[in-house]
């Protein structure tokens, strides 16, 4: 079976849907599937396509943007396939050129949280949801959540529904270690600069730390997708921090995997996550997880065990808690580290991608289900 992964975001772009889709593509092989990629995106200028991975990687420029806007050439390049798995955030212009393009291509999408984890464009948000949110997921034979809350949500529009969550690539992962003795005041945050991360209360509890006489040493690394650079960097020289804050506004494998083996916590001040792949990850490299107390990410994170909570609202339960993480031994540290690399191994994509593949043969089943199960 012939599989095009549609996505808005793909490597070298980092964050959970790039990871997802990278990993998806690559693990599906060794199950006698062939993935491609088709990464449709209003950065790109031409059409182009190039072997990464040993896989297919289509750039397919948009006329308009990543909510409205036509995706030429994307129709001719789904016609080679048999099933087309979007990933569609939005369900606005991904979906909207599937159904005018590829209706004939059997598809089922991912929607990764949708695109209610802002409060931006309330009044547009809240007639996609009540006018055309269960008529556009009824073209897809299945949708596939991440995380049970999504499941939740997403089951009031359509009833061909089953949560799957993503994978992580533990191994790759694992490589992050620590390696140095463990030291709770370093932190690292990486991930996508957007504004649902909220990478401004981080940096307002650095700042709090530093006011209560704990010092902190973090990195911010990704790519600066929001365009918040400027405004964060400005923010961090306000504070007088920029002795205990460093920016790197993108980081390769192998200069994050470095970054990891120096440091002991994560923290992320996310308000909202579809699944909370970031986190996974960091738990694979055996860091301490500082989050907020909001689902599904607080399904992975066991106060305690393998992180900590934080309100992000600078208040006494967050100093507590603050104190409490900066003074952890050495023992502990690496007993929680132990811990959370313990509960990311259930994530390994060596059993999800198995699972997928599983929902792409289900998907084809009303029309070929031996096909759907013979490769190519």
């Amino acid at each position: 079976m012939k599989i095009l992964s549609i996505t808005p975001t793909y490597f070298p772009e980092v964050g959970g849907i790039e990871s997802l889709v990278r990993e998806l593509a690559m693990r599906t092989a060794s199950h006698g599937f062939r993935m491609d990629v088709a990464h449709v995106s209003a950065k790109h200028e031409a059409f182009s396509v190039s072997e990464q991975d040993g896989l297919s990687v289509y750039r397919v420029p948009v006329a308009g943007n990543r909510l409205v806007g036509y995706a030429r050439g994307l129709g001719r390049l789904a016609a080679g396939y048999d099933l087309l798995h979007v990933h569609d955030p939005q369900l606005m212009m991904l979906t909207g050129n599937v159904l005018l393009q590829c209706r004939r291509v059997p598809a089922l999408v991912s929607p990764h949280g949708g695109f209610r984890h802002t409060r931006q464009h309330g009044a547009f948000k809240w007639l996609h949801e009540h006018l055309l949110l269960r008529r556009l997921l009824s073209h897809y034979r299945k949708v596939l959540p991440g995380s049970d809350s999504d499941l939740a949500y997403f089951s009031g529009f359509s009833d061909n529904i089953e949560k799957c969550e993503p994978g992580v690539n533990c191994s790759k992962f694992e490589a992050g270690i620590l390696t140095a003795a463990p030291d709770p005041t370093r932190w690292i945050y990486w991930g996508r600069w957007s504004r649902n991360k909220r990478i401004d209360a981080v940096i307002d509890t650095v700042a709090m730390a530093r006011d209560r006489g704990i010092a902190i040493d973090l990195l911010i690394a990704g790519p600066d997708f929001d365009k918040l650079g400027a405004g964060l960097q400005a923010k961090i020289d306000g504070l007088g921090l920029g002795g205990s804050i460093r920016m790197h506004p993108y980081i390769d494998d192998a200069a994050l995997l470095q970054e990891l083996r120096q440091r002991t916590v994560f923290i992320t001040g996310s308000e909202y996550e579809g699944f909370g792949i970031g986190i996974i990850e960091a738990m694979a490299a055996g860091k301490i997880v500082l989050c907020r107390d909001v689902a599904p990410i607080n399904g992975f994170v066991d106060r305690g065990a393998t992180g900590f909570f934080l309100d992000f609202e600078a208040g006494e339960r967050d100093l507590a808690v603050l104190r409490e993480v900066t003074g952890l031994s050495a023992e502990r540290c690496r007993a929680m580290s132990a811990a959370a690399q313990l509960k990311a191994r259930r994530h390994d994509w060596d059993w999800v991608a198995r699972r997928f593949t599983e929902h792409y043969a289900q998907a084809l089943a009303g029309t070929d289900a031996s096909a759907a199960m013979r490769p190519r």
